[in-house]
């Protein structure tokens, strides 16, 4: 199986298309499409289920995409580093990034990036700690923001410490103006997300056995401003997601106090190519600069 057959397994199944997948790799669609036949008729079993919609792997294509794509990977790797030692600034990277990363850091950081490196290609994937998690394990990025508690099994760079505080509508009324101890948080509506986009929300309602009542469960940091704004809950966030500032809700500091690490992870330092090296230097010194 050659190094473009692999290219055109990978291109189909993320694309589901034979046509798409061949406006990508820029051949004819028939060219996929008997490209697509030769492996099948080599391996002996069917990649890919044909439907009126598209194409999609069949489970046998599916256990063998982890593979192909640790050969992409460790192709693009070699190329990168050829292109190192001669002197040439190329390649690509793709990073995973959890929603606040996204709106807070992200522009700033490839506009940065590719202002310095501009022959190096930059791909964001979006999504939540657990996905962001997930695409390292399967090598489908690169490098990935997360927080330390979602971290397990990965190289971890902590960049950034950022409080929890609380939001909350402006009718309620804390004893100290301006912030909110844990005791007067219990027993009050609650707007909450899912574990996979607060865990250390989560494990600061465990760690001192906050149960919560809520009506309101959301998925991102919109709606969860939203809800709180129409009186329907309090919340508790990260600050970096209200930097922006909102004159809709009140910030609360918390008491106790606590914090998510956010930082960069990747499945192995030694095995990271030289762009995703040059991306965690260039993020590392943006936020030494940032603090």
């Amino acid at each position: 199986m050659t190094l473009f057959a692999y290219q055109i397994f990978h291109a189909v199944a993320q694309q589901g298309s034979f046509a798409r997948a061949a406006e990508l790799l820029h051949v004819t669609p028939s060219a996929i499409s008997h490209a697509v036949a030769g492996m099948e008729e080599e391996f002996g079993f069917s990649l890919f289920a044909r439907t009126k919609s598209g194409v999609k792997l069949t489970g046998s294509g599916a256990s063998l995409l982890p593979a192909v794509e640790m050969v992409l990977n460790s192709h693009e790797n070699t190329m990168q580093q050829v292109a190192e030692i001669n002197g040439m600034q190329k390649g690509s990277v793709r990073i995973g990034a959890f929603n606040s990363v996204c709106v807070s850091w992200l522009p700033r950081i490839i506009t940065g990036f590719k202002e310095k490196f501009p022959a190096i290609d930059v791909e964001i994937w979006q999504g939540d700690y657990n996905d962001v998690a997930a695409w390292l394990r399967d090598g489908v990025v690169d490098l990935g923001f997360l927080s330390a508690d979602a971290s397990r099994e990965t190289c971890f760079f902590p960049l950034y410490e950022d409080p929890l505080v609380c939001i909350a509508p402006f009718s309620f009324v804390t004893r100290e103006p301006g912030r909110v101890s844990i005791e007067e948080m219990r027993g009050q509506p609650f707007v909450i997300q899912s574990s996979g986009c607060d865990a250390d929300v989560q494990n600061y309602l465990k760690k001192y056995r906050l149960e919560v009542r809520s009506s309101c469960h959301v998925t991102d940091d919109q709606s969860t401003v939203a809800m709180v704004q129409s009186g329907l809950g309090i919340s508790i966030m990260p600050r970096m997601l209200m930097e922006s500032g909102s004159a809709s809700v009140q910030v609360l500091p918390i008491e106790p106090g606590a914090s998510r690490t956010i930082g960069m992870a990747c499945l192995s330092e030694a095995g990271m190519s030289p762009a995703a090296k040059q991306m965690l230097r260039f993020v590392q010194d943006m936020m030494r600069g940032k603090k």
